[in-house]
């Protein structure tokens, strides 16, 4: 029996027996070529190749030496020799009468290709230098120098965050000058409270000096609060409310699905610009259980005297929000039904005394406009 015979009979029992212990090891490449050219010298040898296949095999590339078949040397030694070898090319024609012409042209023809070409390799030579010099360079350079500058980029972008978000601003003071009387506040608050009855686990986010937690507590609704004011978590805090310094968005990717009862928001969404807003929506619609409520209150900048003016005077707002396109925000977040109301009515309006008619029209569309409700709110509930 031959090698080979023998050899195919011992793989076919290999697979029938579920694999060798050769086959579980990997495959013997060496092995493989050696038996492969056995075999190829065989069947030459044999006359099963005939000769003008053995004349294809040891024919010389165009223009290049012949082709390494049987010297089992290293396939990449012989690739860089082919590579570098002279290229040949005889140009002589021996067709009659025409022969010397041709002969003539294609000699002419490759002298311009070879200075040609000649040009290319030794422009892109001194590119491939050029590159490899700045390679070099950037290689050698030490990597203090990149820390360095990773560092500086590190440091600008902080120093971008603190001045666009103010963050040095003394909220608690702001909050007391701008935010309104402590007595309006709850009063705006208690219009929302009564949609959490009963509840165990509400969410305020953004909470503030804690005016909605306090009506929770006294009505007995279960409410904690998360907001990045250190003094005021504090002072929420110091007056029995359950407050935390957290961030909302990571507090509410902690929590399990379906955690809270509901989720109130005053002056938030103002804060975050509409793609964060959109994640945290989504946050909410999952923390939270079926029916409950999650009701966000922002500045209306359908009052002209808001949108233009008042909304401004704290440097965190990122940009107004319409009452339509929140609720649209809600709404894409898998809340069902999704309601607007409005609040707070502005304390200044032109009068309407003595007037009828399309003159009292007019003075009332501008109070509508200019002068109307300051805040609205969006309530949503999940199905």
């Amino acid at each position: 029996m031959g090698l080979s015979e023998e050899r195919l009979r011992r793989d076919e029992r290999s697979r029938a027996g579920g694999g060798s212990r050769e086959a579980e090891q990997g495959v013997d490449l060496d092995a493989l070529t050696a038996e492969l050219r056995e075999r190829v010298k065989r069947k030459r040898e044999a006359g099963v190749y005939g000769p003008e296949v053995a004349k294809a095999l040891e024919a010389p590339l165009p223009g290049g030496a012949p082709l390494p078949t049987d010297d089992g040397g290293d396939p990449l030694v012989a690739l860089a020799a082919a590579v570098e070898s002279e290229v040949a090319y005889d140009p002589r024609s021996r067709k009659p009468f025409i022969g010397p012409a041709l002969t003539f042209a294609r000699r002419a023809l490759i002298g311009i290709l070879r200075w040609y070409l000649h040009e290319i390799v030794h422009r892109q030579d001194r590119i491939n230098e050029a590159a490899l010099r700045a390679l070099r360079v950037l290689s050698e350079r030490e990597s203090a120098d990149i820390v360095g500058r990773v560092e500086a980029l590190e440091e600008a972008k902080r120093r971008e965050a603190i001045h666009q978000g103010a963050v040095h601003m003394d909220y608690e003071l702001f909050a007391e000058r701008f935010g309104g009387l402590e007595s309006q506040v709850r009063e705006q608050a208690e219009r929302f409270v009564r949609r959490f009855a009963g509840c165990k686990r509400v969410l305020d986010i953004g909470s503030g000096r804690g005016t909605f937690l306090t009506l929770c507590k006294e009505r007995g609704i279960g409410a904690y609060g998360v907001d990045l004011e250190e003094r005021l978590v504090r002072r929420a805090s110091d007056a029995g409310l359950e407050a935390y310094r957290l961030d909302a968005e990571e507090h509410l990717r902690s929590l399990p699905d379906g955690a809270l009862d509901g989720i109130f928001a005053v002056h938030f969404a103002e804060h975050v610009l509409p793609g964060h807003l959109f994640e945290i929506l989504r946050e909410c619609k999952r923390t939270l259980r079926s029916g409950a409520y999650c009701i966000m209150a922002t500045p209306n900048p359908s009052t002209l005297t808001v949108g233009a003016d008042s909304f401004w005077l704290d440097p965190t707002h990122r940009k107004p929000l319409p009452p339509e396109a929140l609720r649209f925000y809600l709404q894409i977040s898998g809340f069902e039904p999704v309601e607007i109301e409005t609040y707070n009515p502005s304390e200044t309006r032109l009068s309407e005394d003595g007037l009828s008619g399309a003159a009292l029209a007019n003075v009332r569309l501008l109070n509508q406009t200019l002068f109307g409700d300051r805040d609205y709110a969006v309530i949503g509930r999940k199905p």
